[in-house]
């Protein structure tokens, strides 16, 4: 049984990890559509092909139950990023402490 807690303690933390690395990502892939600049273009290209690669190329394919589940999830991610990004909040904020 010990065995068995060791492994979903592992692959909790990996879930953990990867909805982190999620996080950051779509963070980053926002802040950059929002940019108003030459970044953002390029950004909005790639996030227009993989919804090309997600739509024609992964709904063709035969998939898993749990492969769709994750080919739905990241479809709906990039439909958020296409439809209307929202501003990216900053990531910290500078406070002057009354110093001159």
């Amino acid at each position: 049984m010990a065995d068995l807690n060791a492994i979903l303690a592992r692959l909790n933390d990996r879930l953990l990890r990867l909805e982190g690395e999620l996080f950051v990502l779509r963070s980053l892939a926002r802040a950059t559509l929002t940019a108003g600049d030459d970044h953002a273009e390029r950004m909005r290209k790639l996030v227009e092909a993989a919804k090309v690669a997600l739509d024609d190329d992964e709904a063709q394919r035969p998939l898993d139950k749990p492969t769709r589940k994750y080919v739905e999830a990241a479809s709906a991610m990039v439909e958020e990023l296409l439809v209307e990004p929202t501003k990216a909040r900053p990531l910290f904020t500078v406070i002057d402490g009354g110093k001159s």
